[in-house]
């Protein structure tokens, strides 16, 4: 049979459209193993380098989930070896890694209801923080210090308001999102998205968590109806920036 006379909704589909949600949750899997692994490297990467530079000074070793200089150097350091890793596993599904995570600018509509919206989820959350007693968390401004009595504030920033957004979002609402959307629906996808990218940050206190869940939910549907991670990506960076600059004002 001549293919060539079939139009071009009858023809068979040659390319992939997207990993299946079982290959989806594979490879999302061993990108996690590459996250952790590449940025274990790169602290200790960090912490060799720092004493090859200055000898005889000690390193402190303690609370290192509040050491600014050494995230930085980790989440510079693993941020190329993720990417390879996701451009590899969209290259094997045969489809554009533009067009597999969404890589498309928003329109200014749904950027100015991005904006609106995440304006409101930060005020109201930061008024059930007031009303229920919450502290502010630590761990944002023990990075900020750390970082700062390093001299490596420029690196912190860049790391935490674009490095790590680029990472989180390509992971949550690029790769998983376009891996599970498609055989159990949007809303599903962006609950459990969620909900996974809230357990990554459980460094915070339960309140904060919650926080994160809505703030995953907000740049999912963001995600949903922009069909760009560029906006989340941008929402997400100017969070983290504003969170930096709330944390460094409150140090002494």
């Amino acid at each position: 049979m001549d293919l060539s006379s079939l139009g071009p909704e009858s023809a068979p589909q040659t390319r992939s459209e997207r990993w299946g949600p079982w290959a989806t949750l594979a490879w999302g899997a061993g990108a996690a193993i590459v996250l952790v692994v590449s940025q274990t490297l790169g602290a200790v990467a960090f912490f060799v380098f720092t004493n090859g530079i200055a000898r005889g000074v000690p390193i402190p070793t303690e609370n290192l989930e509040s050491n600014g200089a050494m995230l930085s150097a980790a989440i510079l350091f693993s941020t190329p070896l993720v990417l390879a890793y996701f451009y590899l596993a969209v290259r094997l599904a045969r489809v554009p890694f533009s067009e597999y995570m969404a890589l498309n600018w928003p329109q200014w509509f749904d950027s100015i209801i991005g904006i609106g919206a995440l304006i409101a989820v930060v005020v109201i959350a930061g008024l059930g923080a007031t009303l229920t007693g919450q502290e502010r968390p630590d761990f944002m401004s023990d990075t900020f210090r750390t970082a700062r009595d390093a001299g490596v504030l420029p690196l912190f920033f860049f790391s935490f308001a674009v490095l790590a957004p680029v990472q989180e979002e390509l992971f949550f609402r690029g790769f998983l999102y376009r891996g599970w959307s498609g055989s159990i629906g949007p809303w599903p996808t962006i609950a459990l998205t969620s909900a996974m990218w809230s357990v990554v940050h459980l460094q915070y206190a339960w309140f904060f968590v919650g926080q994160i869940f809505v703030l995953g939910v907000l740049f999912g549907w963001l995600r949903f109806r922009s069909n760009s991670t560029i906006l989340t990506m941008l929402l997400h960076g100017g969070m983290n920036a504003l969170a930096l600059v709330v944390a460094g004002a409150s140090l002494p």
